[in-house]
C-alpha cells in the first residue's frame, strides 16, 4: 500500500524545477533565433529604450522635488505665520500695569 497520499513521488519538485529552466533554456534559444532584428538593431533599440526610460525617471525626480520643495516653502510659511499668531496672542494676554496717571491717591 501506497503511505504517500498526495501523490506526489518523492523527487518531483526538482522534476519541475528541472523541467522549468530547461524550458525556459529552449525558449530563450527560440527567440535568439527566430529575432525578426539582427544583434546590432536589437542593442540599438534596447539603448534608446534605456535612454527613454532615463529620461522618463529624471523628469518625474524633478517633478518630485519641486514639489517637496514648494512643501518646503508652505511648510516655512504656515511656520511663520503661527509664530506670529502665537506672539501677537502672547502680548494681548499680557498683564497691564497701571499707569501712574490713572493711579488715585
Amino acid at each position: 500500500m501506497n503511505e504517500n497520499t498526495n501523490g506526489n513521488s518523492p523527487g518531483t519538485g526538482s522534476s519541475v524545477a528541472l523541467g522549468f529552466v530547461v524550458g525556459a533554456l529552449v525558449g530563450a534559444g527560440a527567440a535568439l533565433l527566430l529575432a525578426p532584428r539582427s544583434g546590432k538593431e536589437t542593442r540599438r533599440r534596447l539603448a534608446d529604450a534605456g535612454r527613454g526610460w532615463g529620461d522618463a525617471a529624471r523628469s518625474k525626480l524633478d517633478q518630485v522635488r519641486d514639489t517637496a520643495n514648494d512643501l518646503k516653502r508652505d511648510a516655512r510659511s504656515a511656520l511663520e505665520a503661527g509664530r506670529e499668531a502665537f506672539e501677537h496672542s502672547q502680548k494681548s494676554h499680557e498683564p497691564r500695569t497701571p499707569s501712574r496717571t490713572n493711579v488715585k491717591s
